[in-house]
C-alpha cells in the first residue's frame, strides 16, 4: 500500500471528519480548495474500488463513508515502513524516541494490554 496522493488525502480527511458519511457534493463543499465534481467522483470511486470507502444510495446520490479509520491508515503505513527496513527493532526504537511522554505512556499501556491478552 502506498500513501494517498494529495487529492486522495484531502478527500479522505474530509470523509474521516464526518460521522455520517458525505455525498460527493458535500465533500466538495467542505474542501478548502474546491475541485470539479467529475474529478472528485472519479477519485472517490477509485478509493471505493480500493476498499477505502463504502457507499449507500441516498435519493439520486450516494453517501460515502470511510471503511477504515485514519488511525488504521496510519498504522498500515507504519507497518509497511517497518517491512522495508532490515533493523525493525532499531526503527521501532527510533520511533519511540520521537514520542512525547503522554504518547509513550499510552503506547506502554497498549503493549501491556496486548501482553496480558497473550498470557
Amino acid at each position: 500500500m502506498r500513501s494517498f496522493g494529495d487529492l486522495e488525502s484531502r478527500l479522505m480527511q474530509t470523509l474521516w471528519s464526518s460521522n455520517d458519511g458525505l455525498t460527493v457534493q458535500e465533500v466538495i463543499d467542505r474542501l478548502e480548495t474546491p475541485v470539479a465534481y467529475t474529478t472528485a467522483i472519479t477519485v472517490i470511486e477509485r478509493l471505493r474500488a480500493k476498499g477505502w470507502l463504502a457507499r449507500e444510495k441516498e435519493g439520486r446520490a450516494f453517501r460515502y463513508v470511510a471503511t477504515r479509520s485514519e488511525s488504521q491508515y496510519a498504522a498500515s503505513l507504519m507497518s509497511e515502513a517497518l517491512d522495508e527496513v532490515d533493523d525493525r527493532t532499531g526503527a521501532l526504537l527510533s520511533f519511540a524516541d520521537r514520542l512525547n511522554p503522554d504518547e509513550a505512556r499510552k503506547l506502554r499501556e497498549a503493549l501491556g494490554r496486548l501482553g496480558s491478552e497473550e498470557g
